[in-house]
């Protein structure tokens, strides 16, 4: 087991107890999660079931400390030995039965009154510890008695977007269809919960110099990436010397297109040879540069300040799932759906706000449309530099070797805010920062974000779970919906998106502190506007032109 990290540390009563160091990227979340819970995760999942014994106390037991032995992260525990050194310690009898606070059960009488508990989880005095990394919490509807919820709520350090699916998938699983006869074999486990940076190909293929001359040049190449990745600048918003210490106040939004509309929108994607993951970046900016046009017309935004943003480069930036990078053999036998964190992080840059031939507007115009702003002919021509840097970025011989030289610089930063936080330096006040100062101190991203795909692959909607076309059996359990709450970074702006039951979905998740919720809708609407503009009806007359 000390090859992948895991040691067993004693024997405790006859339990066996394994511990290892965290990676580097866990360790950034880790200290995350010190920051006030920053990144914890808490997927909202309403479920209609045939049978109130599905959700009784006892299958909710049982499948809860099944789901812990299939993927031992989930009842683990944190050891700060000190600021350098911070441990993942499981022990077998901790994955033999629920200890308080893992499993709640609680009745609510409406939808409203789930999501403004879910908002208090969120924002609120945190739920998880180091001796909590995870919980389920079932809630009853009095409402509609059919439905129940699951909320599982998880910290980052342990989990990323697949292993979320995952988890839920699994545990749906164990409700309707039984937990597995036979307990999972720990160490088995365990060799698939290690940190990401121990699963790199070359530590298997490559003698020692080698890697390090992998690493040196990832150094290299990061460096001059880097460079790139200056100025920039984002919606209005609130943004203080001392934001960057001051915890989130956490929101977020969600929205759908019809099944017509998003089928039109996708297949205009594939046929310009795009996926979304290749748009939304660009539709993000449409949107902001429609937001910050009509602030700019209404005299909200200054001469001065309009002439910074008019020159100023966009940045975008997001989560990359590692799994299928990593290693062959550790993914095939489970590694592509365990429950652990196993993601890198992208970086896009994108040109000046677009103007096109509305650049000389002034105080009073008329908001130009969107084909005056873009042209649909350089909207695909900035989708398809979104397309190329992401080639470029996951096709590099070198591309997991820069992922993880950024890793300590990122652990530095995160780990200073928290222990800061943590010892009270936080002012919570501090001066306003304009658009133009606040690149004095960094680059600006305009937002960030990730584009999850078909979810339908990832997440069945009913269980158990059909092992053929052939198989009859009547579903006990069915997803009616599940929704993602976020506990923000200071000044996260995100926009996600994803497919299900053949439906587009966005997401915004933001601060509050630092973002208006009238500002963010605002962007959201133009989101939309754009979507349908450039992907559905908009793109169709275009063509039709031509």
């Amino acid at each position: 087991m000390s090859a992948m990290g895991w040691s067993l540390c004693s024997l405790v009563s006859g339990s066996r107890r394994y511990e290892r160091a965290l990676g580097l990227n866990e360790a950034g979340f880790y200290w995350d999660s010190v920051f006030s819970g920053t990144a914890d995760c808490l997927q909202n999942t309403i479920l209609e079931s045939a049978s109130s014994n599905l959700h009784s106390k006892e299958n909710v037991h049982k499948a809860w400390i099944a789901l812990k032995q299939q993927y031992p992260l989930l009842g683990s525990r944190l050891n700060e030995l000190s600021l350098d050194d911070v441990r993942f310690v499981v022990d077998e009898a901790w994955l033999q039965s629920c200890k308080s606070g893992e499993v709640v059960f609680k009745t609510f009488s409406s939808e409203e009154e789930v999501h403004a508990f879910a908002n208090s989880v969120i924002n609120e005095r945190r739920i998880l510890s180091n001796d909590l990394l995870a919980c389920l919490i079932i809630i009853r509807r009095s409402d509609q008695p059919k439905y129940f919820h699951t909320m599982l709520h998880i910290a980052h350090c342990i989990t990323d977007g697949i292993s979320n699916t995952s988890a839920l998938s699994t545990l749906l699983s164990f409700l309707s269809n039984g937990v597995p006869i036979n307990e999972p074999i720990l160490e088995e486990r365990l060799r698939l919960a290690v940190a990401s940076e121990t699963l790199y190909p070359d530590l298997r293929s490559s003698r020692l110099a080698k890697r390090r001359w992998h690493r040196a040049i990832g150094i290299v190449l990061l460096r001059i990436r880097n460079t790139k990745l200056t100025g920039g600048h984002t919606l209005p918003r609130k943004w203080t010397t001392n934001s960057m210490q001051t915890p989130a106040r956490s929101a977020s939004v969600v929205d759908s297109f019809s099944v017509a509309e998003s089928l039109r929108i996708i297949q205009n994607c594939r046929k310009n040879g795009l996926t979304f993951g290749n748009v939304y970046p660009v539709l993000g900016q449409i949107a902001m540069t429609r937001v910050l046009c009509r602030k700019y017309l209404s005299g909200q935004i200054n001469q001065k300040e309009w002439e910074f943003r008019k020159r100023e480069p966009m940045l975008n930036a997001g989560p990359i799932n590692l799994r299928p990078y990593l290693d062959s053999n550790w993914y095939e036998k489970g590694g592509a759906n365990n429950i652990c964190v196993s993601i890198s992080f992208f970086f896009f840059v994108l040109p000046y706000m677009p103007l096109g031939s509305a650049a000389g507007l002034a105080v009073g115009d008329d908001l130009p449309s969107f084909e005056a702003l873009l042209s649909q002919k350089r909207f695909l021509f900035r989708c398809n530099s979104i397309k190329k840097q992401s080639a470029d970025l996951l096709k590099h011989p070198r591309f997991l070797d820069m992922g993880l030289v950024r890793l300590p610089e990122r652990l530095q930063r995160t780990r200073g805010s928290a222990v800061g936080w943590r010892e009270g330096n936080s002012l919570y006040h501090g001066d306003l920062l304009s658009a133009q100062q606040q690149i004095e101190t960094g680059s600006v991203t305009g937002h960030g974000g990730s584009s999850m795909g078909n979810m339908d692959l990832l997440l069945p909607r009913d269980y158990p779970i059909q092992q053929s076309s052939n198989d009859s059996q009547e579903p006990l359990l069915h997803i009616y919906s599940s929704h993602t709450y976020l506990r923000c970074r200071p000044g996260e702006l995100y926009l996600g998106a994803s497919t299900s039951r053949q439906r587009l979905h966005l997401n915004i998740y933001w601060d509050l502190n630092v973002y208006d919720e009238a500002v963010v809708d605002e962007w959201f609407s133009e989101v939309k506007s754009a979507v349908r503009h450039y992907l559905g009806d908009g793109m169709e007359n275009w063509e039709a032109k031509l």
